[in-house]
């Protein structure tokens, strides 16, 4: 480490006090310093005779010193001591006599004092003001000297504090990893031993079923399927947690579908949602034209995590995913923003739960995570993306997921882009159920498209009788189904025969001869693409 001017302090005082007593021709200079308690020389100069030892101490309060350091903002000079009244009755005055006394307080950056530079003389002594000036300047000098040389002593301690904390943290660092390079064996060993049996369980249950089986034993064979499947989850939220602890994970940054990404996701989730009797719904406020560059496997994932946990945590009632990427189309990095809103509260399976939610509404996700090890991985994941997870609670019966996500914006596909400007202005009829979707009406009027919504049929006859004439309609089969067909065979057999979509909420089968008379079938929820080449395959 470099050192400062001097060696120390005392050097310091030594060479200031030679300068000085080549400048000023009084008798005596000395540098003193205090604790509060001792005033204690540091360095003395005697001209003539010896009034003042280097290395002698007073009490602070029988020194001169003291009085200079009452008011640290001024010097103080008294032209005879033995008729001051500060000093005409101190001690030190008795042994010295009567003299001339200046004092300059010594102060640090701090606004803390140091000591003093004191001189001394016979009182007929006058001083000038450049000799003042020169007193005043080595108090300064000597104040920063002090500083410096107690901010080297303190670098050089945090050094060796620092040294010896990297050696220590180096030697917990290798036990460290010694201990996960364990568990890392240990869990991935385990998981392949349960792995193994598991997936032969889960084919001999494939293999059990068949067309004569009971109804009981198509229940028990469905309910060890199950638990299988939950088991294997399991496992492989386990190996992922481990490879994300151990610092193994690599985010890649390629481009890719991002609307597609979250569309696929979400109807992996489809058929769990439909066997509990709940509605899942995707409104996407992005456009499908755009890519991004990011990691799409891992986007999926941490969205795959919350979603299973949403659609756990709802009994009845409904699941709601929106996307959206903030920022400008034009600039070059955007936030994806993923909202997982459902009807219920946290998982009651930890009791301590109640205790997470916050006066503000909000859930803490570190907590959170200690109880679901798929919202653990989705938490890491997120870290690792640069992004975060909230939870807010939005009342009594509903709660949302908030992950936000930092994306790169790469380029905008021109054929889907030259799609969407064909369908600008076309007029579309909609008639739908009323759910919590606005996915298909709001996926439309972005592509600028003439939309006329309504959950009415007789409304959307009414509106044709005055006068609408659209170039395509959507009708929602998730209408009162009879509704819906008679509306349907009502447009295609009218003087125009009117272009028909008929939208099929997962799971509902259509009559082969219904299907063959409309221009398409979509399945709910609509995907972009596949709702876009409908439309572009219908007005051409």
């Amino acid at each position: 480490m470099t050192r400062g001017f001097f060696e120390n302090i005392q050097e310091a005082a030594s060479h200031i006090v030679d300068v000085l007593s080549g400048v000023l021709k009084v008798n005596t200079i000395f540098v003193a310093t205090n604790d509060g308690m001792t005033n204690v020389i540091l360095e003395a100069f005697n001209r003539r005779e010896e009034w003042v030892v280097r290395g002698s101490e007073l009490p602070f309060e029988s020194s001169y010193c003291s009085l200079v350091l009452q008011d640290p903002t001024h010097h103080l000079t008294i032209t005879d001591t033995a008729a001051h009244p500060l000093t005409c009755s101190m001690g030190v005055t008795r042994e010295l006599g009567n003299r001339f006394f200046v004092g300059i307080p010594i102060m640090r950056r701090s606004g803390e004092t140091f000591g003093t530079i004191c001189i001394m003389d016979d009182p007929d002594y006058v001083i000038s003001e450049a000799d003042m000036k020169t007193l005043n300047a080595m108090a300064v000098f000597l104040g920063y000297v002090v500083d410096l040389e107690s901010n080297l002593l303190l670098q050089k301690q945090k050094l060796n504090d620092t040294e010896q904390l990297k050696h220590q943290l180096q030697i917990e660092k290798e036990r460290a990893e010694s201990e996960a390079m364990t568990k890392t064996q240990m869990i991935a060993l385990m998981s392949h031993e349960i792995r193994n049996p598991l997936n032969g369980i889960l084919g001999l249950t494939d293999l059990m079923r068949t067309p004569d089986m009971p109804d009981e034993h198509v229940e028990y064979v469905n309910m060890i399927e199950t638990s299988g499947n939950i088991l294997l989850s399991l496992l492989n939220n386990i190996m992922n947690f481990n490879i994300n602890d151990t610092g193994k994970t690599v985010v890649q940054d390629d481009p890719f579908d991002l609307v597609s990404t979250i569309e696929n996701t979400v109807y992996l989730h489809v058929a769990q949602a439909m066997d509990k009797g709940i509605e899942l719904g995707l409104n996407l406020e992005m456009n499908i034209s755009q890519v991004f560059v990011g990691d799409e496997a891992k986007i999926g994932q941490l969205l795959a995590n919350v979603l299973k946990y949403a659609i756990d945590s709802t009994r009845a009632g409904s699941v709601l995913v929106r996307a959206l990427v903030d920022g400008n189309d034009l600039d070059e990095v955007g936030t994806l923003l993923l909202h997982v809103k459902y009807t219920g509260r946290m998982l009651t399976s930890d009791k301590n739960l109640q205790a997470f939610n916050t006066l503000d509404g909000k859930f803490s996700i570190q907590k959170l995570v200690g109880t679901n090890l798929g919202l653990a991985v989705s938490q890491n994941l997120a870290i690792l993306m640069h992004g975060h997870i909230e939870v807010n609670s939005l009342g009594e019966e509903e709660t949302e997921f908030q992950i936000r996500l930092p994306l790169i914006r790469h380029w905008e596909l021109p054929q889907l882009a030259s799609i969407q400007q064909r369908l600008k202005g076309k007029r579309v009829l909609l008639v739908k159920a009323p759910d919590i979707l606005q996915g298909v009406s709001s996926l439309m009027r972005r592509w600028q498209m003439d939309v006329h919504m309504t959950s009415d049929s007789e409304q959307a006859h009414q509106w044709m009788d005055e006068g609408l004439e659209p170039d395509v309609a959507v009708i929602d089969m998730g209408l009162h189904q009879a509704h819906a067909v008679k509306l349907v065979h009502e447009l295609k057999s009218s003087a125009k025969q009117l272009p028909t979509i008929i939208l099929v909420p997962y799971g509902l089968h259509i009559d082969p001869h219904e299907a063959g008379i409309v221009d398409a079938v979509l399945t709910k929820p609509v995907r972009q693409l596949d709702l876009l080449n409908a439309l572009s395959a219908i007005l051409h």
